[in-house]
This record gives structure tokens, C-alpha cells and sequence, in this order.
């Protein structure tokens, strides 16, 4: 079975010349695909290509969006990256082995990383499947944004090539825009139900029902079916 590479995913990166290490770290651990969600100099940029070294293939072809969700829509599974603890209902590693045995490597498969002043907001989290930790020292946790990159690059790199050190899984696992539609839709029958109350409570209530769809890691039969037993409730309550 064929290993997917992931696609790394930088949100509002704020230096040109991180954004060119970035390329070149990938390269160095045989990653390709590099996507820009709003970064803050205007792209392309001269700065980042003079820094990606003989990357600049990766830089040529690095994608941008406005939109992280809408960036998202064709992966099927998506780890964030954190140097903070976020006290969110989410999975959260600091363990490569245990993080890249949970993944199913034949499917479309992002890494996030945040801007570097201030790292991946709550709203960006909820979007992921896992948090991820790079282990380090209290003293100093915090890393360049391409040294970070580099890390996850190599580790994925290493496991990856290793015969018999992985499982896949899921092979029908849902995209983000499939999960994205039900979500939306889950989201709206919850709200006109009732459910959903009081009105300032949507958002965490929601958050938390998010979560634990994105823990059992539906595939597009299982949300298909999901879909349908939720519009046959709701047209049998009209009875």
C-alpha cells in the first residue's frame, strides 16, 4: 500500500525568508507540498525563494488560500501543532511513534503550524483531528517555525521508512469538506430542535459535539448514513 506524504500548512506565516527554510526543510526530508493560509507579506515573494535554497520548485508550487477551512477540504486527516498545553477535547501527543500509528497513511494528510509570534488559535484547533507537541525541555519550548517543520519532516521520514512500523487504517475516511458539510448541517438541526440552548452556549456546546465526531474518524459511508438517519428524525417528528 502506498504511503501519502503530507502536505504542510502554514497559517499567517509572518516572515517570507521562514516560509523559504520551511521549503527547504521539506525538501531535505522529501516533503512537497506546501500551503499558505494569509500570509502576512504578499506572495510570491522574492525573500522566501532566495531562502529556500534548491527548493524553489516547492516555492513555485506552494498554494495559498484565504481560508483554512477552506484549505482543508480535500484532506482526510489533519494534525496541529502546539508548544501549549490547550485544554481542548482533542487527542494530544508528544509521542512520534504513537501519533504516526493513529494516522491512515493512504489518505490525503496535512500538518499545521502557526504563525510565529503566536502559534495555531482555538478556532484553528477545532478543525484538527490531533495536537501534536514537540518534546522539549521546560526551560525553552518554543522553536523557529522551520526548525519545527524539520522536525516533524525527518520523524515522518524516518517511521515512514522503516518496513513494518505501521498500520492504515480507515480507508474510506471522510474529507474535511464532506465533514465540514455535515457539520453544518448537524450544526443548523441542533440549533431549530432546541438542543442547542441557551443561545450563548452554541459555540462550546458545538465544539464539543465536533470533537467527538472527529474522534471516531468517520468515513463518507458512515457520515452518508449519519445524514439520513438525522433528515428521516426530523421529517418523522412533522408527522
Amino acid at each position: 500500500m502506498k504511503i501519502s506524504k503530507p502536505s504542510i500548512i502554514l497559517v499567517k506565516p509572518q516572515l517570507p525568508e521562514n516560509i523559504g527554510l520551511v521549503a527547504r526543510a521539506m525538501q531535505n526530508c522529501g516533503l512537497k507540498k506546501l500551503i499558505l493560509i494569509s500570509p502576512k507579506k504578499q506572495w510570491p515573494n522574492q525573500k522566501a525563494l532566495d531562502a529556500s535554497a534548491n527548493a524553489n520548485i516547492i516555492i513555485k508550487n506552494t498554494k495559498v488560500f484565504n481560508s483554512l477551512n477552506l484549505a482543508l477540504s480535500p484532506f482526510h486527516y489533519v494534525i496541529a501543532t502546539s508548544a501549549r498545553k490547550r485544554f481542548l477535547h482533542k487527542p494530544h501527543q508528544n509521542n512520534f511513534s504513537l501519533l504516526f500509528k493513529q494516522i491512515p497513511t493512504n489518505k490525503n494528510i496535512a500538518i499545521i503550524f502557526g504563525p510565529e509570534n503566536s502559534g495555531l488559535s482555538n478556532e484553528n484547533l477545532m478543525l484538527c483531528d490531533s495536537i501534536f507537541s514537540i518534546g522539549l525541555p521546560m526551560t525553552n519550548h518554543s522553536l523557529n517555525l522551520s526548525h519545527s517543520v524539520l522536525i516533524m519532516a525527518y520523524k515522518w521520514h524516518e517511521y515512514f521508512n522503516k518496513p513494518n512500523e505501521f498500520k492504515i487504517n480507515k480507508n474510506n475516511l471522510s474529507t474535511k469538506k464532506d465533514f465540514d458539510f455535515f457539520m453544518n448541517f448537524l450544526k443548523h438541526e441542533l440549533i431549530i430542535s432546541g438542543f442547542i440552548y441557551p443561545k450563548e452556549k452554541t459555540r462550546s456546546m458545538f465544539n464539543n459535539i465536533q470533537s467527538m465526531f472527529l474522534r471516531a474518524q468517520l468515513s463518507k459511508t458512515e457520515i452518508k448514513t449519519l445524514w439520513g438517519m438525522i433528515k428521516t428524525l426530523r421529517n418523522s417528528s412533522k408527522r
